[in-house]
């Protein structure tokens, strides 16, 4: 977390969220997951088999959602859960061309006032537009980049220089498909420093959700049917208070973080100045003239 590029998106960051007026429209969105045999770690028994649970061993189904929220609650008609069919990372799931629809159809569509939207930089939140080609791309793709960007460029170019026209003029920060589509819609979005969940409020809430079905499912089946109306309980527990609170918190953490920099930013900048007093300097001028004087009689 202190590389120096993650201190630089850190820092842009939180510039940026010192300016928000309004935190009560600032939406924070996430992904999520919860098991089938999701449940409390510990409980007390008596070692009979009337007082043992009936979890069985293993993660079980799993479900993965997507959700959005701010000050006031959960954004209406945003949740999105679906059954995995893999059991490795829930990400390999969640793809660019199924996040965007969320996005515009559930999230932007009950978005009643002007917010800032908070998300990370998953790989499906990025998708760029007139995203530039690298040195790993054919001629070809290098070529029919630039003529789109009207530079002059054709296959008799050696590939080196058709690169470097790429570099000249390509544009210094990419362009995402999600910010254009809030922006269109009189939104903007505030993509987050990587590993940085802290300034995530929607963390505290999943935390929140995930403990309420982990108590409530007790007993069979053990089924991500039974898991996703144990979801729709939870979320509906959750309350406009609690949202206010994590974001209240939130913009806390993120408020000293920036006031850190700051103090630190001072602190560097003050230079170390040494006065030398009146007396060194009369006792450096005597040493001298006595030095001198001893060389003299030599």
């Amino acid at each position: 977390m202190e590389r120096g590029d993650i201190v630089l998106a850190r820092i842009t960051f939180l510039e940026a969220a010192k300016q928000i007026q309004i935190w009560e429209n600032v939406v924070f969105l996430d992904e999520t997951w919860l098991n089938a045999n999701q449940t409390v770690g510990k409980m007390w028994t008596d070692n009979t088999a009337h007082s043992s649970t009936k979890v069985p061993e293993g993660k079980g189904e799993r479900l993965i959602i997507c959700h959005a929220g701010n000050a006031k609650g959960f954004i209406p008609n945003a949740l999105l859960a679906f059954k995995s069919k893999k059991t490795g990372d829930y990400h390999e799931e969640m793809n660019a061309d199924k996040f965007e629809e969320w996005f515009e159809n559930n999230l932007l569509n009950n978005l009643t006032e002007p917010s800032i939207i908070i998300m990370d930089n998953a790989k499906y939140h990025s998708r760029q537009l007139n995203k530039p080609p690298t040195s790993q791309n054919n001629k070809g793709t290098l070529v029919e980049w630039l003529k789109k960007n009207n530079v002059d460029a054709d296959m008799s170019m050696l590939k080196e220089k058709l690169v470097q026209l790429v570099k000249l003029h390509k544009s210094p920060t990419p362009t995402y498909k999600l910010d254009e589509m809030a922006k269109e819609r009189g939104h903007r979005v505030l993509r987050l420093p990587p590993y940085h969940c802290q300034y995530k409020a929607i963390e505290l809430i999943w935390a929140q959700i995930k403990g309420y079905v982990a108590k409530n499912n007790m007993s069979p089946p053990f089924t991500a049917n039974k898991m996703l109306k144990l979801l729709e309980e939870a979320s509906q527990h959750v309350t406009a208070e609690n949202w206010k609170k994590v974001v209240e918190k939130t913009q806390k953490i993120i408020t000293d973080d920036w006031n850190k920099y700051i103090r630190i930013d001072r602190i560097t900048d003050q230079q170390l100045i040494i006065v030398v007093g009146e007396d060194s300097d009369s006792d450096m001028d005597t040493n001298s003239d006595q030095e001198s004087s001893s060389d003299s009689d030599k």
